[in-house]
């Protein structure tokens, strides 16, 4: 089985990463395509993210629409800080997958190294990388050569070709709290926060 794992906050989600899925679709055809909300990234701990049942539901509408996908409840269910290490294990067990393909933009090289248990992490997936503002190809090549020897052996990755989307969660919610209703977002997901008022909203 080919398992994709799609990790991150979706706070919102929005059209950059429906064309993160919709690339990896095209370029590698899974069998099934997971995305995972995390309840609270390590990496994000100054700002928490927008309560699990908003992300989850406006999740859910966008891919509830998409065939071969899924969204896996596991890092919401377990609470607390959510390590991508930790999930694949549960996901291992849950699929029978012992190497599935993660799913990241280029701009997680800044932090990758300080993930839970990298060496660990770095045996248990292929990680695909799409391009980010800043963060392209060349940015992975100089990863790669920082790696210590150890951990370049078991990291293996690509960069998967698609046009870089210029849409960031972090400028919705800003717009949003403006009460502007800002592009890039499916039109389920613009009906929630209007009737929800998520992320400040409201309408003028």
């Amino acid at each position: 089985m080919k398992l994709v794992v799609f990790g991150g906050s979706f706070d919102p989600v929005h059209e950059g990463h429906v064309a993160m899925a919709n690339a990896i679709q095209e370029h590698q055809n899974p069998d099934l395509l997971l995305w995972v909300p995390s309840y609270h990234a390590p990496h994000k701990t100054e700002r928490p993210p927008a309560v699990a049942d908003w992300r989850l539901t406006m999740l859910d509408s966008v891919v509830a629409r998409r065939t071969g996908e899924e969204v896996c409840r596991l890092e919401i269910e377990r609470e607390g800080l959510s390590f991508t290490v930790d999930t694949l294990r549960q996901l291992e067990k849950q699929y029978g997958v012992a190497h599935p393909t993660l799913l990241l933009g280029a701009d997680s090289l800044q932090h990758l190294l300080t993930w839970r248990d990298v060496p660990e992490l770095f045996e248990r997936v292929r990680f695909v990388f799409v391009p980010r503002p800043g963060w392209g190809e060349s940015q992975l090549q100089d990863f790669r050569i920082q790696l210590s020897d150890e951990l370049r052996v078991c990291f293996h990755a690509e960069f998967l070709p698609m046009q870089e989307v210029a849409v960031s969660s972090t400028e919705i919610r800003e717009a949003l709290a403006l009460g502007q209703m800002p592009e890039g977002l499916a039109p389920s997901v613009r009906e929630f926060i209007r009737a929800q008022g998520c992320y400040g909203f409201t309408k003028a």
